[in-house]
């Protein structure tokens, strides 16, 4: 397992490093903000230590990412593939326009979690939420699951035209 020291690192210095690394598993220290973690990636699996910035997963393919602190906003947007487990909270938009795999995030998360979700091509998009989420849980939700585990803020599923939210 490759350690990556994210301490003072720009964003974009981090995300090339653990794009370049030949190593498939990864264990970043440090994440402190950088933007676009694991943009894009598949077939690696990534350890953050941290907070990551706004974006992380955002189009991702297959990688299994585990936070070990909070996230921020749109946490998995437009994922395809993979996994992320945020062993904290996450911001606004989390989970936005998923078209697969899975987001679990222990504690709660911001407005719009969940917002335009949809299912393609045999995929179902799952989000889980251990606490409470803010207003618009699942607004404009297209398809895939949502698990909500503590309080739905205002409109929730306002304009839900597919999908499920337990």
């Amino acid at each position: 397992m490759t350690k990556l020291d994210a301490k003072n690192m720009p964003a974009k210095e981090l995300c090339a490093r653990i794009r370049e690394s030949t190593d498939t598993a990864l264990a970043v220290e440090h994440v402190n903000g950088q933007r676009y973690i694991a943009a894009g990636l598949g077939k690696k699996e990534l350890t953050l230590t941290g907070t990551p910035g706004n974006a992380l997963g955002a189009y991702l393919n297959g990688t299994r990412i585990t936070v070990l602190g909070n996230a921020q906003d749109a946490t998995g947007d437009t994922m395809n593939d993979g996994a992320i487990f945020v062993h904290g909270s996450s911001g606004d938009a989390t989970g936005y326009a998923m078209r697969g795999g899975e987001l679990i995030v222990r504690d709660g998360c911001g407005w719009r979690g969940g917002i335009n979700m949809k299912q393609y091509g045999g995929k179902c998009p799952v989000i889980v939420i251990g606490g409470d989420a803010g207003n618009f849980l699942g607004e404009y939700m297209a398809g895939g699951i949502i698990v909500l585990m503590g309080r739905a803020g205002d409109h929730l599923a306002s304009g839900m035209h597919g999908g499920v939210i337990y």
